[in-house]
């Protein structure tokens, strides 16, 4: 599948990320913005970066009941490709695309495919990794990836990491949390649903441990926690205490 995604480089990228790196350390600042960043070929829409998030469908209740699994797309919105010296950490996040699947197979088969349309391999890390529950269907993940690493190599391998707070007791409270911190209702939203139905169904059903609700939330919470999307500044000052 053709991807939608065009890599965009600042025009003098060493010198630009060198001079944000310089102001970083001028004013203490721990993170910085890349000098690169995606677009959408199709509507326009510019990217720091772009996530993935999977949710696995729930258990079967005493009924034979389940809540279907569920993938999404995420894209952290930059405002404009010439807009210099703006706080990104305060991005603006997109819900791109999403699928819901009751078959697990034929969801990762959904999770290759819009992992080639959203991007996949255009640099390293774009997609190269899902958020979501990395114990859940081991052998069925097992079995695609042997298949993906046997003719493609091992970077097509699904590469599923736990969410940050993933293992902490009431994660799907503290996921639900991380939601509503965007504002959702509020006059000034950081998060878009666009035209995502399913989790819009899914948020005002409102399920506990609903699987896109954990997804989406599970992704969000880890983004707001280390703004991923924006490189880490890392100093070599060092304070030496002369010896009297």
């Amino acid at each position: 599948m053709t991807s939608i995604i065009k890599l965009i480089t600042h025009p003098h990228p060493l010198e630009t990320a060198q001079a944000r790196y310089d102001e970083a350390i001028v004013t203490q600042q721990p993170i910085m913005e890349n000098p690169w960043w995606y677009e959408n070929t199709e509507t326009g829409q510019l990217y720091h970066a772009i996530y993935g998030c999977i949710g696995w469908p729930s258990e079967v209740t005493n009924e034979g009941n389940f809540m279907p699994g569920y993938i999404a797309i995420m894209g952290v919105v930059r405002p404009n490709a010439e807009r210099e010296h703006y706080d990104a950490s305060n991005a603006k996040f997109q819900l791109l695309d999403e699928v819901e699947q009751d078959d697990v197979p034929t969801l990762l088969k959904e999770c290759l495919r819009l992992r080639d349309k959203w991007g996949f391999g255009i640099q390293p890390e774009l997609l190269d990794v899902w958020y979501g529950d990395p114990e859940r269907f081991l052998t069925t993940l097992a079995l695609k990836n042997e298949t993906l690493v046997k003719y493609g190599g091992e970077n097509k391998a699904i590469s599923i990491t736990p969410p940050d707070d993933f293992y902490t007791p009431k994660i799907f409270d503290n996921y639900v949390r991380s939601l509503n911190s965007m504002g959702m209702s509020r006059d000034d939203p950081r998060l878009f649903f666009g035209g995502c139905t399913i989790i819009r169904a899914r948020m005002k059903e409102f399920k506990r441990d609903d699987p896109a609700i954990l997804a989406v939330g599970g992704m969000v919470h880890s983004l707001l926690s280390r703004v991923m999307w924006m490189s880490q500044v890392r100093s070599n000052v060092f304070n030496v205490e002369e010896n009297m």
